[in-house]
């Protein structure tokens, strides 16, 4: 998996990512600036808890296109440009074709690049992923009757297939719940783990916050072992994840129960956990502008609501997490998990 996405000559994201309504799948900040606008307020807030430190760092890891990180600078200049002018971005990105098209997307604005959060550090202010942990790396576990068995891709008659062999290291054979049944299979990801626990260590004060889709441990457990490693082309779900190695995304749900034992082992401290729904309702997304007075205007305005109803959908992007982790900051009263604070709570005990 970590070849077919990141292989220096023929990686995915390296060479083929195509994102975007003419790519392979599309994010949240491909339906419009609604997205990042409302989390530019959410990350606003997250600024003031610091004490609106000038200068402080605003850092996107694995920005896609760029318009993510476009539409978060446009809002705050719009909305709190003293946020703004006190803000310094930069994105972490190791994909040579992602950065020129952030490049291109971000044309004449002040940007820092990095291969790695530490090559930013010391970090203060505000880290922000988004579909960043999907993509990197499972390892996938298999219980047998036997015992617990690691998948490994082999080669029969010149086709990719998957076997099954001793785990590759010792402590695999522990990270697979006992609830896992036999014939089940369970992904864990040490690379996901490890990169959440190098943001920590670039961050001296401020917030790391994560978007992606996944569950609690609880809730990955109630696929009774089906496995969520998946491949997409063209919006579509491929039958066969091991076609093609590089040439289309592979991808894998979030486990965030193991996402937050790495973090608060690397210093991070829990400060809320919401839906995507749930969060961007509580920032707001929902305020609307003055009548639109002209037929054209009214259908930029339907468009609006339309991107505004995805972004929303409990059945798509609005199922979405939103976790925020703190070191040396409040947890308490941030705007983005009003009314759901307790619950997020409950989710994460």
């Amino acid at each position: 998996m970590e070849a077919a996405l990141f292989d220096p000559d023929d990686g995915y994201y390296t060479t083929h990512a195509s994102l975007g309504f003419g790519g392979d799948y599309v994010t949240s900040a491909d339906l419009g600036p609604a997205f990042g606008r409302t989390v530019a307020r959410g990350i606003a807030d997250l600024w003031t808890q610091i004490g609106k430190p000038a200068p402080w760092d605003l850092v996107e890891a694995g920005a896609g296109r760029g318009i993510l990180m476009r539409d978060l600078l446009a809002a705050l200049e719009r909305e709190r440009p003293d946020a703004a002018r006190a803000a310094r971005p930069a994105i972490v990105e190791v994909s040579p074709r992602m950065r020129a098209q952030q490049s291109l997307a971000l044309e004449g604005r002040d940007l820092r690049w990095a291969s790695v959060a530490h090559n930013l550090a010391p970090i203060r202010g505000v880290v922000f992923a988004n579909e960043v942990l999907d993509a990197f790396p499972v390892h996938v576990l298999s219980r047998t009757a036997d015992g617990v068995r690691e998948v490994f891709v082999g080669e029969a008659a010149g086709t990719l297939v998957e076997t099954l062999r001793v785990p590759s290291s010792a402590d695999l054979r522990w990270r697979i719940p006992e609830a896992v049944p036999v014939g089940g299979r369970w992904e864990t990801s040490p690379a996901a783990e490890g990169w959440v626990a190098s943001l920590a260590a670039a961050v001296v004060s401020g917030y790391v916050l994560l978007v992606d889709y996944g569950g609690e441990e609880s809730e990955l457990l109630r696929r009774a072992g089906a496995g969520t490693v998946r491949a997409f082309a063209q919006h579509r779900l491929l039958s066969d994840p091991l076609a093609e190695p590089g040439r289309h995304d592979l991808t894998a749900s979030v486990d965030f129960t193991a996402i937050r034992r790495a973090a608060e082992g690397a210093g991070l401290r829990f400060a809320g956990a919401a839906t995507q729904r749930e969060v961007l309702l509580a920032l707001g997304i929902r305020e609307t502008a003055a009548r639109a007075a002209t037929p054209i205007d009214q259908l930029r305005a339907a468009s609006r609501r339309s991107a505004v109803d995805e972004l929303l959908d409990p059945n798509g992007l609005g199922a979405f997490r939103i976790v925020c982790f703190a070191k040396d900051a409040p947890v308490d009263g941030l705007r983005m998990f009003a009314g759901v604070r307790a619950e997020g709570a409950a989710r994460y005990p």
